[in-house]
């Protein structure tokens, strides 16, 4: 324990991945409409690329920072609950990379077939593939959100059991993560809904990667 509260690292991959996910998240355009719509928007956004990436290496290094979590619960009553937390979130995590990485790759292509109209891939063609395989990597997120959902929920059971960090925190994160998980299942993949469920998810791991550093440089 002593040399955890040492080592600012877990803390500081959870805060600074929450921060450029967070950041990406808000530069991301409102995809809405049909397929060329879409297209479109993605053809006129010229740092989709930088956008994405950003998104990208966001996630890994949230996913640190929540192994860091659990590890702070090693040893309290909250260690149960944040070891499946842990699982929840390795599940959740490689769903949300999914669809990222399709658009990443495959969307900013579509799109630039798109808006070019290059050979061997017109507009026509570009707007087919796209609303054929775009659907796959919403219904990713989709059970990526309400999985991610469940394990901050067990992660807020975890830290009010493990009674390591205040209490609120704790009722927030079961809160937002019960949230997360309706806002799956109620709504389409289709729905922004679903991006807004996964701002406060954000967010809470922003908050707590904040407490978890102040702990680890002042013991507090």
């Amino acid at each position: 324990m002593t040399v955890w509260r040492r080592s600012p690292l877990y803390p500081l991959c959870l805060l600074v991945g929450a921060l450029l996910f967070g950041s990406a998240g808000l530069a991301h355009p409102l995809l809405t409409g049909d397929g060329a719509t879409q297209l479109a928007i993605i053809a006129g956004t010229p740092a989709w690329r930088a956008i994405h990436w950003a998104l990208l290496f966001g996630l890994p290094l949230m996913f640190v920072g929540l192994i860091g979590l659990a590890l702070r619960h090693a040893g309290t009553p909250g260690e149960v609950a944040a070891r499946a937390g842990v699982f929840l979130a390795t599940l959740g995590f490689g769903g949300w990379m999914v669809n990222v990485l399709f658009m990443v790759g495959a969307g900013g292509r579509l799109a630039r077939a798109y808006a070019t109209a290059e050979p061997g891939l017109g507009a026509t063609q570009a707007i087919f593939v796209y609303d054929m395989l775009h659907p796959f990597g919403l219904a990713a997120e989709r059970i990526a959100t309400f999985t991610v959902g469940l394990a901050l929920y067990a992660y807020g059971w975890a830290i009010r059991n493990g009674q390591v960090y205040p209490r609120w925190l704790a009722w927030l994160g079961i809160a937002i993560g019960a949230t997360a998980a309706a806002v799956a299942v109620a709504f389409t993949e289709f729905s922004l809904n679903m991006f807004y469920a996964q701002a406060l998810v954000v967010a809470w791991f922003a908050v707590v990667g904040a407490l978890m550093l102040r702990e680890a440089w002042t013991g507090l």
